[in-house]
């Protein structure tokens, strides 16, 4: 990916004290920002170019990850002067769904977001947590501090096949928020330890178990998509459990998840909460299409 230019003079060599790094409180690693002309990236972090020791700022853009930027860190953020007025290059572009964090340090945030970033998750991945609260806000749904840590936390652990994600990823909580009341932090906790079994047992684990269960309402297309990134993040797994490759490895995980999925339905309802209730249709047609996919698969 090219980086937008900016038509701007090249900067005049750094003078200054090479101590005086940038002391913006968002500049920290995955924060996300957005570039004037529309660009979506991260920071990464601040540093120093080596010739002359001048700040600089390290980014990666979001569609390109794999490839680093540096700007001098007075230029990464100085006004631009647009149609519109006067601009910031690049602007921190916070969530605003994540409004229901704000009682927590970004940092904090984006260090528990950072562990779903990990090769080889490719559905237990940040995209579910931050679809998890870009739904909540879309729908209205006003999210406590312990529904909302509970999202944040719930996939913080993930081994394929672990029988305890859960317990870990509850177990972390404290350590996320360490100055939030008991009260909150035990009942956050109890919210992911339901994310098992599905099955509430504590005021607010229904709304986040309807987030959690969301994907399964998504339209076909994206709904096979997500069966081919819970494929991925167990394909080797399964393999040395199994001894299976190539369609016959597929063709087993279709049945396993056909099994899970047909579980599940077996319930008077999916969705528990009002806000969600339009989500169980669409749901029941794609399990039941996956189920159906699966027995002619083992035809």
């Amino acid at each position: 990916m090219t980086q937008p230019p900016d038509n701007a003079a090249a900067a005049p060599a750094f003078h200054g004290d090479p101590s005086e790094l940038p002391a913006d409180p968002d500049l920290v690693y995955g924060m996300p920002y957005r570039h004037y002309k529309g660009g979506a990236y991260t920071a990464v972090g601040i540093g120093r170019f080596e010739a002359d020791l001048a700040p600089v700022v390290v980014y990666r853009a979001m569609r390109d990850p794999s490839l680093l930027w540096v700007r001098r860190a007075n230029v990464f953020s100085e006004p631009v002067a647009t149609p519109q007025g006067a601009v910031p290059r690049f602007a921190p572009d916070w969530p605003a769904a994540l409004a229901c964090l704000d009682f927590l340090p970004r940092q904090a945030v984006l260090d528990v977001l950072s562990l779903h970033d990990t090769p080889y998750r490719r559905y237990h991945d940040r995209r579910h947590i931050l679809e998890m609260f870009e739904a909540a806000h879309a729908r209205g749904v006003a999210l406590d501090r312990a529904q909302a840590l509970a999202v944040l936390c719930h996939d913080a652990v993930y081994v394929a096949g672990c029988e305890h994600n859960e317990a870990a990823s509850a177990a972390m909580i404290d350590s996320v928020a360490p100055d939030e009341a008991r009260a909150v932090l035990e009942r956050a906790a109890q919210i992911v330890l339901d994310t098992r079994g599905h099955r509430p047992s504590c005021a607010g684990a229904d709304t986040v178990l309807d987030l959690d269960l969301l994907r399964l309402a998504a339209p076909p297309d994206v709904f096979d998509s997500h069966s081919q990134d819970v494929f991925a993040e167990n394909r080797a797994l399964l393999a040395a459990r199994t001894g299976l490759q190539g369609d016959a490895l597929w063709a087993e995980f279709m049945r396993r998840r056909a099994a899970f999925l047909s579980q599940l339905a077996r319930r008077p309802q999916l969705f528990l909460t009002a806000p969600f209730a339009d989500c169980e249709a669409p749901a029941r047609a794609n399990i039941a299409r996956s189920v159906a996919a699966a027995e002619a698969a083992g035809d």
